[in-house]
Parts: structure tokens; C-alpha cells; sequence
């Protein structure tokens, strides 16, 4: 039996007990039933998994979705509940992230994980080591500013004023719970070697030494195998078939040495990443003269993956992915490749071989083994070394192109001596060298322009890239191979070069990021206005706050996995389910013919929901999309759910080419699919015509990335179905649940405790999750779970509203809007019902007079699935075309384009334009900056700045029907509330409880939020739209205000009782102490209002890779008065970092033949990661605007900000403008489409290796 502990508690494994491919994750969450390890992904591209391990080696941070069980043999674990809990008390680790508010859905404890065993590592570890090592851990939620605050704030470096915010930081180390002292491998005292019968005739073998391996091989014939160390390449490349025998050879010591001569350094194939990264820094230090070149090496291992996986993953394993996976873009086999390391190969005959990379690649490695990576010691004073690579975001991503050049050069005439060195990845499976090039450059003088130039000619016809619908296009990764090139040579003396192109010699450098927070709070009115961390915040960060996943397994529950069509068009004539139904432990298979009641999941119009037609539950018979659910796998085990749904055959008739973009239903000419659905007409008509102006304006979809996936779990009752979701809108839930299982909707409990991230996905998308999960319980007359797995989600669920703007302006000299004409098309996908037209609507306007605009806004119908509200839908699109109108009409006329802005400004928001433009204009000294970046832009060829200033006017739209219910118990005075309001990381919880605090004259520690119910608030709106909170707020300040009414001849009688003589005495008397209020609008209290925005952003564009990054934005938000600063701070800066991704690296990719999306894992579908924010992150709340039309003066502000992220396209073209001159190209308009990538950036630019120039 596998023996390890966790927390301290010995735990054995025994074959029979569990699958041989179960992961930790699993065994901590089923098994030692420990819910606060999360997980997502489960191909370590996510990070809520991570938990510390620790063996022979210091505690690690580790992905527990990627480590099987099996190999946790002889390991202590840590999970996030044995560092610290409300009964043991918090590690200050848990306390200080709450503090910062660096935790909002809660979903991300694991962050807390990464940065413990950073610590046990080291405990001096400094701020930059800290903001380099959360690549592995995304968050959707905060905009990460405050969680790399809080850690930064431990670091022994930290600055005074983030020691401040962290008063009293104690000692971080932790004891062990056995011993009292320092936790430690030895906790198991287990034997290393084991050899483990599992299920299905499969064995697990843990060897010791490269013979036993040997041994194994012997054993084992003909059995399929695997190695198995870190496993973490199972992230990248699933396996298709599970082997018989798996050989774990992490406690191979041969396997981990390291021996350094004159001649060369060997290294141990199973030394991992991260201590390969540590052995060349020292080495570097050590021996500069020889192996000086390893830290060049150390710094590009650095960009591998992420820290968890570094941990675990070895050079051995990356170099098997690639000769597995050709195609893969190993930065190992690339390095390694330059310096011209070799490979000792072990095999069954007990003979080594030791070969070159490339030669391994052919190499049929059946029972075999590498033992070593050997690398030649290469003196500085002869060679030159770089590597690069070049990312689509900063960490955490394969690379777009990766190369490496080794020169021996003369020092005196830089002669290039011997055979240079040129490698490249990424181009295509088999270029590795440019072979050509190197060979013209043997004996040239290298920084010769003569020379640059002829060896320009010559890697660029070698440079023959193979076109990937998943990889960048062939002409931007040949463009960036020969820029990478150009680069070196610039590197290679930097004395030499112009200094105007100097800025060409390197990548661009992220400094260490920070934050400022500008705020008003009134202590009068505390706790309301008070800035504090979420009541739940602690809870979540030691992993206690429970999700709808983590609840514990009902009696006889089984678990349910989508299955869906992968034809976006076409007829099913056969759903065959026989191959999953004959796998072990698979109970059912569900389909449209299974249904109770009708196949739809949308309940019909009324008067408070938007959906417009039926969606099936299950295709019954043509398919709308690729991703389209057909029917429902249901097993003992959410794996084997999964598994078997991937093994359900669909057969299709009359299969047909989707049409997946606007574009494509444009092109087809198919007017059935386009709706005309709002539209503004002109008031005045406008003369002074001076220039014409016509453009169109791209936005693409975006996906929710929630880091709790879609889920619920729907137990049968002997009245009808009790659902737990996890959903933004209980009573369309329930109401679409009813449909189908052909109940009365009171029937049908729904209860929400918390859910881990929305953004608009949980909201019409659940109910067809659940209502899935429902028929199979109804069916099976057992609880039925279903958690969608991250390619199912990412398939299944819509997303948001791709857009197509087309336009045609006039305006006069100064830039004024004389007529507009203006049509926009959003593709809805396959269905109007998640309709977002009429937010649009209110968006175009944003702050300007629109007074001769004629809008026409249609909804176009195309095979994906159907699009979805997403945070500020319609609003961020409406808003970001009147902002690009207004940037091309400035380019146009050859004005600022501020000064456009404003000419073109509503004069009923003049006076509040004027004054917050001038204060950010203040604040963030744009005039200045904006002179240091047109000066920079002069100085520079290869490096440019751009500064954009935006505003917003974002229009808060009011909904029907939210509840809060108030109950005050009389024994000790404390007051519980439930609303109709869903608690998903925004603070809703929070902001009630201050609210109903202040109002009752209580502390806030007596006020307890409680999930919410159906039956409690029927009828309830979807919490959605940034007035969630706030008019939860309001239906409990009713409330509260209506029970104090009741309360107070009381209290005037008794004189000055305390709370709880009051309310005891409420209770003899009779009086209630309970109270519903009900908000709906037609209540005169709440009116639709207008939220200003402004931003100045600053990015730095690199012209030789595309890359950029964002120097600093400034935001100043209109909130009215806050009634949770911090809240409002976390929802401004996260929303902002989330339109970041939306316009820099998020990208969706479909399948034009059949329509399935390509883009459906972390690898492929990239957030914004921690070190994507802006450098410099200041947030100034706009003071002095308290605001009359709704609750408290207060406003919303999940939403807006947004918008504002438009503006990184904005500085990006000035940059780009600035190049394009540069370039010689004339200076008009051109289209840079969102999401701005690399690519595009790197292609506007107009970069061309006939300017690559050294003098």
C-alpha cells in the first residue's frame, strides 16, 4: 500500500481501494473528504488544486489534479485546512490575504498553498521572487493587485507601506501537528521501493534504482507502460489509452546526480525544473568562466510552465513529450538543443548510449530510459549565448516561437570562428536548425551590416512555417524568427549600434508591479461606508467556505457527465451508447426520449425574463452547434462519467459547413438569420459635412472562466426535486426544471449557499446543466451530480456577444459628429434568448450626443452556441464602438482625440465630463506623460509608448422582484437574513450586512447572511447587472427600517434599553421580529442611473516581437458613495484586469468545417495572468458625488470599468501609428481587431527585416 500523511494523519492506499489513475486531488476530496482543495482544469494550467508536498526535499508547492496518489508514497502533505481554521486558529498567511481583500468568489484558496511552501522554502524570500512565482495561479475575480499586495507584504523585502497594511507579521512558519517541529518527509517512514496491485489487472512498481527499472521491463513482457514522475504531462498531452503498468521513478537517485568537470556538467534525467533552475544559477555564480552560460539557461527554464509544475516536472519528461509529440514546443529540448547537450540512453541490455538530441528524437525508446543530460562546458570568453521565448502572455503559456543562438565570436572583430548555432521552435514539426544560415555565417564578421542583411535573405526563405489553426500564423512566426535573430546580433555589442535602435537589443523588462487605492469613508456611519474584507473571507481563505461541490456525497448519489454533439450542422441518425454502458460502474445513458416533460430547459416569455424561444434540453433530432449537449452519462464516479461520455458514438445525416461569424452569415447572404432588433433615429440633421468617414469595428466572444465550472446536484425528494446550484437565477432555474420533469414549479426547491465566480455565465446557462442533472435523478430516482469538466464547459456554455460594427460618419473639421450611420450585428449564436441588443443600445451613447446618429442594431444567427450575458453585456460592446468611432474620426481631422471626445460630448454630461476629465488629467499627469511618450516614441525604432485617455457613461438599468428577508432572534439579540440576491465574490453578503448593521444599530459581527432559497424569495431576478448588491442592500434596509418602526414605541417606553433588552422585550409584547420587503420597480425610491468613468493607460509596445505590456493605468470611477470602499475597489480593478483579457490574449477559436470550438483548455485559452496587470494600478474614487436615485447614495460597480479596458487598443495604435511612420507607411487609419494579440500588434507594425539595421 501506498503510506503517506496529510495535515499529520497517516493515510494507506491499497490497490483494491481506488483506480490507478486517481489523482491526489481526488483521494484529498473524496477520500480524506478535505474540500478545500479545489480543482478546475486538472491539467495544472489553473492552480485551485495546488497543495504543498514535501519528501526528502523542502515543502512544494504542487498541481494535486496532476499528481497520482500512488506516487505520493513516503510524502507529508499539506492541504490548505492544516495550515490554519476557525477552530485551530488562522495561519497569518490565511489572514493577511483577507485583510488585503485578495480573496472575492473564494474558489482560490490554493493561492494561499503556492505561497506557504514558498515560504517553508524560504523564509526571506523576496518581493520579486514573489510576483515571479503565481504564473500557476489564475484568478478571475480581483485583477490580482491585492493578492500580490498581501504576499508581497511577507516578503523580506517588503516596502514600508505594504508593511503598514500587515501590521504585526508574525512568524509564517508552521509546526507540524505530530511532532511540534518543523514538518518533515520522515512523518510516513515509509520504505521507498513498493510494487502495488491495482484494479483491472494493472500494477504500480516504485523503484529505487535504474536496475530494478531494468527489472520491471523484464517483468512485464509486452504490457503497456508508463514512467511516472511529476506527471505533469498529462496537462499537456492526455493519455488516450491508460497504460497496464506504471513504473514511478521519483525516488531513483542515480536518476537526480549532478557532477561538474572541465569538460562537461551531467546532469540526473529526473532533476526537476525547478531544481535544475537553482543548480545552474549556482553554477553560473560559481564557475562563470565555464558555465557562465547555465543562467542564461536558468532564466529561459523560468518561462517553462509554472512553479507547481516546475516543481515536479523533469528534463527527462519535457524531452519525452517532444519526441512523443513532435509538434510540441519543448523549451528543454530547444536550450539544450543550442549548447548541444547529449543524451545517455539506458536500456534493458544494461548498455548506455549516449546520443545527440536530435538523433534521440528517431530513437524507438520502448524499455528504455534516459539517465543523464550531459552539457559541454563553453567559455565566456568565446561564446555568446541567448535564448528566447516568446509568450502570448507573460507566464504560464507555450511559447509562439522559441529560439536559441550559440555564436563563437572573435572579441576583437567579431568573427564568427567556428559553426554558429541557430535553432527555432515552434515552426513546424521538423525544423530545428537554420542550417543555411549558420552556414553563411561561419567566418563572417557578425555585427557587419553587409553580413545582417545577407543573413537576413537567407533565414528568412528557411524560416518555413506550417499553418495550425491553434498556433500563431506562419507569417508572424517567420516575421518573429528572424526579428529574434536581428535581436542577437543587436545583443552582441550594444556599443556599436545606433542608439536609436538600441531598445532592439533586448525584450521588454517588467519592473515590480504596485497599486494605489484613492477612497472616502465616513466613521460616523460605520459599519456602512466602512472598508473591510468580505464576511467571508477568512472562511475562504482556509478553504472552509463550502461550495456546491463540496458538499458531502448524499446516500446513493451518482454522477452525471454531458454528452455532446461535435458536428455544428447536421441531422443525428444514431446515438450509440453501448461502448460507455459496458464499462465498469456506468449506470444509465439519458436522452431527448427519457425526458418526463418537455425538452427545454427555457421557461416561456413573462414579464421579468427576456427569452424569446425554446431551447432542447438534449438535440432531438438536427443540431444547432458543435458543443450542443444530446444526452447525459451517469456513473458512480464523476471520472468514469467523464470517460464514458467521450466514448458515446454520434452518427449524422446531412452534414453541412457552419456558419460561425457574423462575417460568414453575412457573406452567405442568408437575411433569415438577421433580426433587426432596436434601433435609434436622428433628431437633428447636420450640414457642416467636411470629411467622410466609413470603417468597421471587430469584437470578438469572450468565455466566463469561472474557477468553479457549471454544476449542481439534484436530489429527488417524495415531493418533487430539491436542487443545489450553482446559479445567478434561482426562479428561472426552478421554473425551467419544472418544464421539463413535468412538475409544478412548487415542486422544486432551488438553494444557492455561494458560487464560485458568474459573470452573467450562471445565469440562463446553468438551467441547462441542471436541468440535465434532473432528468437523469428523476429517471434513476437518485441524486444525480453533475460537474462539468473544463472542455465540456468550455464547449457547451455560450459566451459573449461577438459584434460587427459597420459605420459611416461625417463630421467637420474639428472632428464634430455631423451624421451617423450605424449598424451593428451581434451574433447570437443559435438562439435570441440571452439577448443583449438592448444593453448595447444603451451603450452606443456612452457620453456622447447622439442627436443626428441613426442606429440600427440586429441580431444575427449563427452555429455556436448560444451567446450569453457576460459582464457589462451590451454595455462594453456599445461603448467600446463609440470610443473607436471617435478615435478614427481624430485620426481623421488630425485632432487629440480627447478633444474630439469632449467636442462630441452630451452637454447634459458636460459639466461632469469637465470635471473628471480634468481631475485624472491632474491625477495622472497626462500631459506630461503624454509629452515623455511622444519624445520616447522620437528616440526609439524598436520600442514604442502609447497613452490613450477614455471615458465612459455606462447607463445602470433596474430589475424587477428582489427579496430580503430579516429575522432578529430574540435569545441573544443576533439577526440572520436571506435574500434573493446570490453571493458570487462580489460582496453582496457583505454590503447587506453592513447595511442591516447600521440600520438596526448593531455590531456586524451579530448579522449572518444565509443562502438563498426559493421559497424565500420567489420569483426573484437573476443577481446580475451591477445593482445585485446594492438592491439586496435596499430590500434589507426596508426591511430592517420597518421592523425599528415597529420597535420603536417600545424603546421609547423602556427608556434607553440595550438590543437585547429590546428585542426580548419585543418578543413578550408580540411584536414581529421578522420582516420581507420586496423591491420592485415600480418602487420610486431606486431610478436607472449614470455612471462616469475615466482612464489613462500607458503600455510599452515591443516592434521585433509584438509583445507588450501596460506601463500603468489610472481609473477614476463615479461611485456615489460607497458602501464597502474595498469592495468596490476589488470589483473596480477586477472587472478593468478582466477587459484587459478580453482585449489582449483571449482568444476563441472554432473549427470551420465543423464548428467545434478549438480554444477549450488552459493551454489554449489564456487569461490574464499576475503579471499581465498593469505595472503601476491606481484606483482614485471620484469624491463629493453622492448619488440621489438609489440606495444609500451608493452605486454599482462590478461592471463598468470594463469598459474602460477599451483603451489599451487605443494606446496600442498610438504606439503602433508612431511605428507604422517609422516604416515609412502613410499616416492614415488602419484596423487593429480585439483581442489585440501579439500577432496583430506585431503585423500592424508593419515590421520588416529589409529596416533591420545595426548603425
Amino acid at each position: 500500500a501506498a503510506r503517506f500523511t496529510i495535515n499529520g494523519t497517516i493515510y494507506l492506499v491499497n490497490g483494491d481501494s481506488v483506480p490507478a489513475d486517481t489523482s491526489l486531488n481526488t483521494f484529498i476530496r473524496d477520500f480524506a473528504l478535505l474540500k478545500g482543495t479545489k480543482y478546475m482544469c486538472k491539467e495544472g494550467g489553473c492552480g485551485v488544486c495546488i497543495v504543498s508536498v514535501q519528501s526528502e526535499h523542502p515543502h512544494l508547492a504542487v498541481n494535486s489534479c496532476l499528481l497520482p496518489v500512488f506516487s505520493c508514497h513516503g510524502k507529508a502533505i499539506t492541504t490548505i485546512e492544516g495550515i490554519g481554521s476557525k477552530k485551530k486558529g488562522y495561519h497569518k498567511l490565511q489572514t493577511t490575504l483577507a485583510q488585503f481583500y485578495g480573496i472575492q468568489c473564494g474558489f482560490c484558496p490554493a493561492m494561499i498553498m503556492n505561497m506557504y511552501s514558498l515560504l517553508q522554502e524560504n523564509p526571506n524570500i523576496t518581493m520579486r521572487e514573489v510576483e515571479d512565482s503565481f504564473g500557476g495561479n489564475i484568478c478571475r475575480c480581483t485583477g490580482y493587485r491585492p493578492i500580490l499586495d498581501a504576499f508581497k507584504a511577507l516578503a523580506s523585502d517588503a516596502t514600508k507601506d505594504l508593511r503598514e497594511k500587515c501590521k504585526d507579521i508574525e512568524d509564517v512558519m508552521k509546526s507540524c501537528h505530530r511532532s511540534g517541529k518543523s514538518c518533515s518527509w520522515k512523518c510516513s517512514n515509509s520504505p521507498k521501493k513498493l510494487q502495488i496491485n491495482l484494479k483491472e489487472n494493472k500494477r504500480w512498481y516504485r523503484v529505487t534504482s535504474i536496475r530494478e527499472i531494468m527489472e520491471v521491463f523484464d517483468l512485464i513482457s509486452s504490457s503497456s507502460y508508463i514512467l511516472v514522475n511529476g506527471n505533469t504531462a498529462q496537462g499537456v498531452y492526455r493519455l488516450t489509452e491508460p497504460p497496464t503498468i506504471y513504473i514511478d521513478i521519483s525516488d531513483v537517485t542515480e536518476l537526480k546526480s549532478y557532477t561538474v568537470t572541465n569538460e562537461h556538467l551531467e546532469l540526473g534525467a529526473n532533476i526537476t525544473l525547478a531544481e535544475c533552475i537553482k543548480r545552474f544559477r549556482t553554477l553560473s555564480a560559481q564557475n562563470a568562466l565555464l558555465y557562465g552560460y547555465t543562467g542564461v539557461l536558468a532564466d529561459h527554464i523560468e518561462m517553462v510552465a509554472n512553479v507547481p509544475v516546475r516543481n515536479v516536472g523533469t528534463l527527462a519528461g519535457n524531452l519525452s513529450i517532444k519526441h512523443q509529440h513532435l509538434d510540441f514546443p519543448s523549451d528543454i529540448f530547444l536550450i539544450f538543443l543550442t549548447v548541444g547537450a547529449q543524451i545517455t540512453i539506458h536500456n534493458k541490455t544494461g548498455i548506455n548510449n549516449t546520443v545527440p538530441l536530435l538523433e534521440y528524437l528517431q530513437l524507438d525508446m520502448n524499455f528504455k530510459v534516459i539517465s543523464s543530460i550531459r552539457l559541454p562546458a563553453l567559455s565566456s570568453k568565446h561564446y555568446r549565448l541567448e535564448t528566447f521565448k516568446i509568450m502570448p502572455r507573460k507566464q504560464n503559456v507555450h511559447a509562439l516561437v522559441n529560439a536559441g543562438f550559440l555564436f563563437r565570436i572573435n572579441n576583437d572583430n567579431y568573427l564568427v570562428e567556428e559553426r554558429p548555432v541557430i535553432v527555432y521552435g515552434n515552426i513546424s514539426k521538423t525544423f530545428t536548425h537554420a542550417y543555411n544560415t549558420e552556414s553563411y555565417l561561419t567566418g563572417k564578421p557578425l555585427t557587419n551590416q553587409e553580413t545582417l542583411k545577407n543573413a537576413l535573405k537567407i533565414l528568412s526563405k528557411e524560416i518555413d512555417p506550417e499553418k495550425c489553426p491553434l498556433k500563431a500564423s506562419p507569417e508572424y512566426r517567420r516575421t518573429l524568427a528572424v526579428s529574434l535573430f536581428y535581436r542577437f546580433v543587436l545583443s552582441v555589442n550594444p556599443e556599436q549600434v545606433n542608439e536609436r535602435y538600441r531598445t532592439g537589443c533586448n525584450n521588454l523588462q517588467r519592473p515590480l508591479s504596485s497599486g494605489k487605492q484613492e477612497y472616502v469613508t465616513n466613521k460616523a456611519e460605520w459599519p456602512l461606508t466602512q472598508p473591510m474584507p468580505k464576511m467571508e473571507s477568512l472562511i475562504q481563505c482556509s478553504g472552509e467556505a463550502e461550495y456546491l461541490d463540496d458538499k458531502p456525497k448524499c446516500p446513493n448519489e451518482l454522477y452525471g457527465a454531458l454528452v455532446l454533439a461535435d458536428k455544428a450542422i447536421g441531422v443525428i441518425s444514431k446515438i450509440d451508447p453501448s461502448t460507455a454502458l459496458k464499462m465498469p460502474g456506468i449506470i444509465a445513458f439519458y436522452n431527448a426520449d427519457h425526458i418526463p416533460g418537455q425538452n427545454t430547459f427555457i421557461e416561456p416569455p413573462t414579464s421579468y425574463n427576456h427569452h424569446l424561444e425554446f431551447e432542447e434540453i438534449f438535440c432531438s433530432g438536427k443540431t444547432l452547434c458543435a458543443g450542443q449537449p444530446v444526452g447525459i452519462v451517469v456513473a458512480i464516479s464523476q471520472e468514469l462519467a467523464i470517460n464514458a461520455s467521450r466514448c458515446v458514438k454520434i452518427e449524422y445525416a446531412s452534414v453541412e459547413k457552419p456558419l460561425i461569424t457574423v462575417q460568414d452569415v453575412l457573406d452567405a447572404g442568408d437575411q433569415s438569420r438577421i433580426i433587426l432588433k432596436h434601433v435609434i433615429e436622428p433628431t437633428k440633421t447636420k450640414q457642416d459635412v467636411k470629411h467622410h468617414i466609413k470603417g468597421e469595428y471587430h469584437l470578438e466572444g469572450q468565455y466566463h472562466y469561472t474557477m468553479e465550472v457549471q454544476n449542481c446536484l439534484c436530489i429527488p425528494t417524495d415531493e418533487g426535486m430539491t436542487i443545489h446550484a450553482s446559479a445567478q437565477w434561482l426562479s428561472a432555474l426552478q421554473f425551467g426544471v419544472a418544464l421539463a420533469l413535468n412538475m409544478p414549479a412548487n415542486k422544486i426547491q432551488v438553494k444557492v449557499k455561494r458560487i464560485g465566480g458568474a459573470f452573467g455565465g450562471k445565469l440562463s446557462r446553468n438551467i441547462m446543466v441542471a436541468a440535465a442533472g434532473a432528468v437523469a435523478a428523476y429517471n434513476l430516482n437518485q441524486p444525480v451530480r453533475v460537474v462539468l469538466d473544463l472542455t465540456t464547459n468550455m464547449r457547451a456554455i455560450g459566451k459573449r456577444y461577438p459584434l460587427l460594427a459597420k459605420y459611416d460618419v461625417s463630421v467637420n473639421d474639428d472632428g464634430l459628429v455631423q451624421n451617423l450611420k450605424l449598424d451593428i450585428y451581434e451574433n447570437c449564436g443559435y438562439s435570441e434568448n440571452d439577448d443583449t441588443t438592448e444593453s448595447t443600445l444603451g451603450g452606443i451613447p456612452s457620453i456622447y450626443d447622439i442627436t443626428s446618429w441613426k442606429v440600427n442594431i440586429y441580431a444575427v444567427k449563427t452555429d455556436i452556441p448560444c451567446t450569453t450575458w457576460m459582464r457589462a453585456p451590451g454595455m462594453l460592446e456599445g461603448i467600446a464602438t463609440a470610443e473607436y468611432i471617435m478615435e478614427h474620426i481624430a485620426i481623421i481631422v488630425k485632432k487629440d482625440p480627447v478633444e474630439v471626445r469632449r467636442l462630441n460630448c452630451n452637454p447634459d454630461d458636460r459639466s461632469v465630463f469637465d470635471e473628471m476629465l480634468q481631475t485624472i488629467k491632474t491625477s495622472s499627469d497626462y500631459v506630461n506623460r503624454r509629452a515623455l511618450v511622444d519624445q520616447f516614441n522620437k528616440d526609439n525604432r524598436w520600442k514604442k509608448k502609447g497613452i490613450s485617455l477614455v471615458p465612459m457613461k455606462f447607463t445602470i438599468k433596474l430589475f424587477p422582484n428582489y427579496y430580503s428577508l430579516v429575522s432578529i432572534y430574540a435569545g441573544d439579540g443576533t439577526v440572520a437574513i436571506s435574500s434573493g440576491g446570490v453571493e458570487m465574490g462580489q460582496g453582496l453578503n457583505t454590503k447587506v450586512a453592513q447595511v442591516a448593521a447600521h440600520t438596526l444599530g448593531i455590531d456586524l459581527d451579530m448579522v449572518k447572511i444565509d443562502p438563498t432559497i426559493c421559497i424565500i424569495s420567489p420569483n426573484s431576478y437573476g443577481t446580475a447587472a451591477s445593482t445585485g448588491s446594492e438592491i439586496i442592500s435596499y430590500a434589507t434596509l426596508r426591511a430592517c427600517e420597518q421592523i425599528m418602526n415597529r420597535l420603536q414605541p417600545l424603546r421609547e417606553k423602556m427608556g434607553n434599553p440595550t438590543w437585547l433588552e429590546l428585542v426580548q422585550n419585543a418578543l413578550k409584547q408580540g411584536v414581529s421580529l421578522s420582516e420581507q420587503f420586496m423591491y420592485t420597480t415600480a418602487d420610486p425610491s431606486l431610478q436607472p442611473y449614470p455612471i462616469y468613468g475615466f482612464v489613462v493607460l500607458e503600455t510599452e509596445v515591443d516592434l521585433l516581437t509584438g509583445q507588450y505590456q501596460i506601463l500603468r493605468a489610472d481609473i477614476l470611477e463615479d461611485v456615489g458613495e460607497s458602501m464597502s470602499p474595498i469592495i468596490d475597489i476589488g470589483q473596480i480593478e477586477g472587472a478593468f484586469v478582466m477587459g484587459l483579457g478580453y482585449f489582449h490574449s483571449e482568444e476563441l477559436i472554432y473549427d470551420k468545417e465543423d464548428g467545434r470550438l478549438l480554444t477549450d483548455r488552459t493551454w489554449t485559452y489564456w487569461p490574464p495572468g499576475a503579471q499581465d496587470i498593469p505595472i503601476d494600478f491606481r484606483i482614485t474614487m471620484r469624491r463629493n458625488a453622492p448619488n440621489p436615485k438609489f440606495v444609500l447614495r451608493s452605486k454599482g460597480t462590478g461592471e463598468p470599468a470594463l469598459c474602460l479596458s477599451v483603451s489599451l487598443q487605443h494606446a496600442l495604435k498610438m504606439a503602433i501609428s508612431s511605428a507604422r511612420k517609422d516604416a515609412g507607411l502613410p499616416a492614415e487609419w488602419f484596423e487593429l481587431r480585439q483581442p489585440c494579440t501579439f500577432e496583430k500588434v506585431l503585423l500592424a507594425v508593419a515590421t520588416d527585416p529589409k529596416d533591420f539595421s545595426i548603425q
